[in-house]
């Protein structure tokens, strides 16, 4: 379990909850356990409400439901507050209300508001905030509100700054760079959607809002990532028929003899013999290696060094800073730019400098490297250090990413296959630093553009976060027990296959493996 960075709520479309057995929504609450959860309107969903309130242990609010005196009703989360309005409507009804208690709140404290939603005429390339109006009548002035709503998707985050009529003065589409008030005179509101992601369809995602000090993340699951679903190979239709026979959880999934699973329709064996496998990691929370290939690096002499970088976004200019964390002596080496961001070449030269003046004859070792490091590191260091660029691309570079889930030579018990999530549930404690990738990034944007200065040691924490899980979760699957075709596990294989054949499979270039909506870098992939 990773370590907690701040309040956790949960938001959740009602179709989420009553299209799903009891038992999914137990496996959301115990594997996200958020603080308090949000059933999302507007309309009035009382089944939804009340089936979310009897599977969560921490409080449950419908805002088309509240009821009471007044327009504002203050829910806890954790330790923060969140002010709920049932609705744009409700809000122009009571501006002073919301006004009032906004302005005695601190300022982090944020408004539920789920009709908040954007417009867009295309014919006049145009986008209205719907509501502006009763926003601006009803915000403080001078400071920015965080509105956060159903009606945009989760991911959507932008600061519209409002006259005192609600005519738009400006839309700042980057808050996680900008975030600052447009004037005294200006009423500011950071829209964060909650809602149904592109691309899920059917509003089935879920999204879980953290509470830190740098604002509001949202990660964003699919109510498959749990339950039943969550095993690969069982879809709807497969869980349907199986919640016929009476089994509707993972445990209950296992009791079943892999040859009645092999009977259901379009089954089979390989398939029912890789559904046991599945749900017996994600039950366990052990992985399972799949094949006699060897991790990359296994048999080498000395273990691999463990590399991640971070930059300025998903397009850099900068790598501004490189961690490496070496398993053999347990040591962990942070190169930063922190006074020139118009220098890129300096953090590079110090990092090629030690890597190549004290362990020349090391092997890097990346998560979904391919995909981002590597590719940045291998442009970076022929622009702008050149004369190290031969000894760099001689430098042997694994990818334990590729080797599991690309190579599918091992079954993971995350629930993605970001880095995050596959050493939380292999049982590796975070810093609790509260950051990812996006948030570094704009941290660091923010640097560049004003010379406010990062939180180093909280950014340096964060990339020597990533660069420990990553052994944590390769150590772990060096001890991972093989399946075997009947479903039983034999004991760890390490040694069983040739070393150049692990170093065959893990240099391959970017190019082949980067097609992927989960290969993104963690963190990264929303900013």
């Amino acid at each position: 379990m990773t370590a907690r960075a701040g309040a956790r709520l949960l938001a959740l479309p009602p179709s989420a909850i009553v299209d799903r057995p009891a038992a999914t929504l137990a496996d959301v609450d115990r594997t996200l356990e958020p603080d308090a959860v949000w059933v999302l309107g507007p309309s009035r969903e009382p089944q939804a409400f009340a089936a979310a309130r009897r599977a969560f242990d921490a409080p449950v609010f419908h805002p088309p439901l509240e009821t009471g005196d007044g327009a504002v009703h203050r829910r806890e989360v954790d330790d923060r507050d969140v002010a709920v309005v049932q609705s744009v409507r409700a809000m122009r009804a009571s501006p002073d209300d919301i006004s009032s208690a906004l302005e005695s709140a601190d300022d982090g404290t944020a408004l539920v508001c789920d009709n908040v939603a954007t417009s867009t005429r295309p014919t006049a390339l145009e986008t209205t905030l719907e509501g502006a109006d009763a926003l601006a009548a009803a915000l403080p002035t001078g400071r920015v509100t965080t509105v956060l709503t159903g009606g945009e998707p989760a991911g959507y985050d932008e600061l519209w700054n409002l006259e005192v009529d609600g005519t738009v003065r400006s839309v700042d589409h980057d808050p996680a760079i900008n975030c600052e008030p447009a004037g005294d005179d200006c009423v500011s509101v950071r829209v964060q959607g909650v809602g149904d992601t592109e691309g899920y369809g059917g509003e089935q995602s879920v999204a879980l809002l953290e509470f830190t000090a740098d604002g509001i993340g949202v990660d964003t699951y699919d109510v498959t990532d749990f339950g039943l679903e969550s095993v690969s190979g069982i879809g709807p239709k497969t869980a349907g028929r199986l919640a016929e026979r009476g089994v509707t959880t993972r445990a209950e999934l296992l009791e079943t003899p892999v040859e009645t699973l092999a009977e259901l329709p379009n089954v089979g064996w390989d398939r029912a013999r890789r559904m046991h496998h599945h749900a017996t990691v994600l039950e366990t929370g052990e992985p399972r290696r799949v094949t006699d290939e060897s991790l990359p690096g296994e048999n080498w002499s000395t273990p691999p060094l463990c590399v991640d970088i971070e930059t300025d976004g998903l397009s850099p200019t900068i790598i501004w800073q490189i961690g490496v964390y070496d398993p053999a002596a347990d040591t962990y080496q942070a190169f930063v730019e922190r006074d020139d961001p118009n220098d890129p070449a300096s953090v590079l030269e110090a990092f090629c400098d030690w890597l190549l003046g004290v362990h020349p004859n090391r092997a890097l070792l990346t998560w979904n490297g391919w995909h981002f490091d590597y590719r940045h590191l291998d442009a970076f260091v022929a622009k702008h250090v050149p004369y190290y660029a031969e000894e760099w691309d001689s430098i042997p570079k694994l990818d334990l990413y590729l080797w599991a889930v690309r190579n599918e030579n091992a079954i993971l018990p995350g629930r993605t296959n970001k880095l995050e999530s596959v050493a939380g549930a292999l049982g590796y404690e975070d810093a609790g630093t509260g950051l990812d990738g996006a948030q570094t990034a704009a941290a660091y944007q923010r640097f560049m553009r004003t010379g406010e200065p990062l939180e180093w040691d909280r950014h340096e924490a964060y990339c020597e976060d990533d660069c420990r899980a990553l052994w944590h979760v390769y150590e772990r699957l060096q001890d991972a027990p093989r399946v075997s075709d009947s479903g039983a596990t034999t004991g760890s294989n390490s040694g069983t296959a040739e070393a150049s054949s692990s170093e065959s499979i893990s240099t391959q270039s970017d190019t082949s493996e980067t097609s992927t909506a989960d290969s993104e870098q963690t963190g990264l992939g929303d900013f």
